[in-house]
């Protein structure tokens, strides 16, 4: 890797969610709460796959989805 080099602009779209009330879920699930966190990471995990995306990071109660698209300048002829 060469840092000197130019970078490549990349257009993309975010999405962060989390699991509102994890501390909660945690107290009340205890030892199930690895079965309730592996659920929603499946559920998150088919739809952002489903439409386009790639699901990039599972942070415990937290999830990171990432679209890319093309550069629009690339679109116009």
């Amino acid at each position: 890797m060469n840092p000197m080099m130019p970078g490549q602009k990349t257009y993309a779209i975010f999405g962060f969610c989390f699991i509102h009330e994890f501390a909660i879920c945690t107290e009340v699930l205890q030892e199930d709460v690895i079965t309730f966190v592996n659920q929603i990471a499946e559920i998150t995990h088919t739809a952002v796959t489903k439409y386009g995306g790639s699901a990039n990071k599972n942070l415990g109660d937290c999830f990171l989805v990432v679209w890319k698209f093309p550069n629009p300048e690339e679109l116009k002829s």
